[in-house]
């Protein structure tokens, strides 16, 4: 190797070095840019300088992020995130037998509406934990299927998401596209987890007097809207009824990043309807939504963009593909474990998968590979590492919830989360589909 490539590994061991101390992750990532740019030769300052200004700017990742958590925040401020929840989880007081797989199941359905792991359990929380309490599981499982429903992966079925935004940014594919070729793997991999989940909470189950505990689950207090509830998968309806009606959709003028937007502002116009006297509160709302998106997720993209730009401008990445290309099958193993390692350490999903795809989906062709698969175990592995860290708010919010301590909810759903790991991997060696 050269002597920038070796100058790429040590900043990327001070980079883990520094993340595991706790040391805020768009910092760390910027600094490591840092010597990357000034070794690579000529105006190393400028050129960085540049890729940071570009990344502040990029179309691509702030209107879709920035229009989908403003969305995320109208429902709230509307109320019509929680109708969506009480009508996810009404059947499953019917169903005790159900209370572990649906439980989740309803995290990972509301985690496609609400881009935010933390703003998902939030939203769940305080009716799903009371319910599964209610239905005798203990706090630290009820905590857990919080923690697996909410973070594990069911962003990744909004094209609007951060990484299926990248995702197609890199491939040139569209967003509703990304989103249909990264299902199956998807699906594989998180329902073996929640499979896991649910045979080890089996087992660990008591007959306790806990389950004759009376608990209020809010879904008794009132009768469901369903029209409120319907609201929150109006925009995802509305993009994937664009891409299956091609040229004949009434969107096609609309380019990708607006085409969400549209669909997006579509929505906040539909919760208006449901709730018309919040109509002042409309865009402060939206933009307040949008101006979270920019601070907590769309600056971890800057960071994460910049570091894997002076990654790449160190010849570190050709010698990582020259080494696969001998051997592709450690590719999609590498794209699993080095996001979720960095998951696990920083408490982000976003930054390690978006860092990971920079580096592996341009070189995904030549090693004979499908991009859009590298992309999705990317970010399958983030969001696997995120979901146990200690580091991760979203980790904070269900420990919150719940009232138990992270290491017992994080102790839940390791196992699992391995299984899930494990499976995506032998799916992607063997090219099962």
């Amino acid at each position: 190797m050269t002597i920038l490539a070796w100058l790429a590994v040590v900043d990327l061991l001070a980079v883990v070095l520094l993340t595991a101390r706790r040391v805020d992750v768009r910092l760390v990532l910027l600094l490591g840019a840092l010597p990357l740019f000034a070794a690579a030769g000529g105006p190393g300052m400028v050129e960085m300088m540049r890729k940071v200004a570009a990344e502040m700017s990029n179309a691509a990742t702030i209107v879709p992020i920035g229009s989908a958590m403003g969305f995320a925040y109208v429902l709230r401020m509307t109320g019509c995130d929680g109708e969506m929840v009480r009508l996810l989880l009404r059947p499953l007081r019917r169903a005790p037998a159900l209370l572990v797989p649906g439980g989740i199941a309803a995290g990972y359905l509301v985690n496609t509406t609400i881009v935010s792991q933390a703003g998902t359990a939030a939203v769940l929380g305080p009716i799903l934990i009371p319910l599964l309490r209610a239905g005798g599981l203990d706090a630290a499982t009820a905590g857990a299927v919080l923690l697996m429903g909410a973070s594990m992966g069911g962003e990744l079925f909004n094209p609007g998401a951060v990484e299926m935004r990248k995702l197609s940014e890199l491939t040139g594919i569209a967003g509703h596209e990304v989103v249909s070729r990264q299902a199956p793997l998807n699906f594989a991999a998180c329902g073996s987890a929640l499979l896991t989940f649910w045979i080890l909470a089996a087992r660990r189950a008591r007959s306790e007097s806990e389950a004759d505990v009376e608990a209020e689950d809010g879904l008794g207090q009132m009768r469901v809207n369903p029209f409120k509830a319907m609201i929150p998968i109006a925009p995802l309806a509305i993009l994937f009824m664009d891409g299956a009606m091609g040229p004949s959709s009434p969107l096609v003028e609309f380019a990708g990043p607006s085409k969400i937007l549209t669909a997006m502002l579509v929505g906040v116009l539909l919760a208006w309807a449901a709730v018309p006297k919040t109509g002042s509160r409309l865009a402060p709302e939206f933009f307040e939504g949008a101006g979270y998106a920019y601070t907590h997720v769309i600056s971890l993209i800057v960071a994460a963009s910049t570091f894997a730009e002076g990654v790449r401008r160190s010849g570190l990445i050709q010698v990582l593909v020259r080494l696969l290309g001998d051997q592709p099958a450690l590719a999609p193993m590498a794209s699993v474990v080095i996001p979720w390692s960095l998951g696990v350490i920083s408490g982000s999903g976003i930054a390690p998968a978006v860092a990971i795809m920079e580096f592996f989906v341009p070189a995904a062709e030549h090693l004979g590979l499908d991009p859009v698969r590298i992309g999705t175990l990317a970010s399958l592995g983030a969001h696997f590492g995120r979901t146990m860290s200690p580091a991760a708010a979203v980790v904070a919010m269900c420990v919150r919830l719940s009232g138990e301590s992270a290491t017992n909810l994080i102790r839940r759903v390791v196992p699992p989360l391995l299984v899930g790991m494990a499976v995506m991997i032998v799916v992607s060696v063997l090219r099962l589909f």
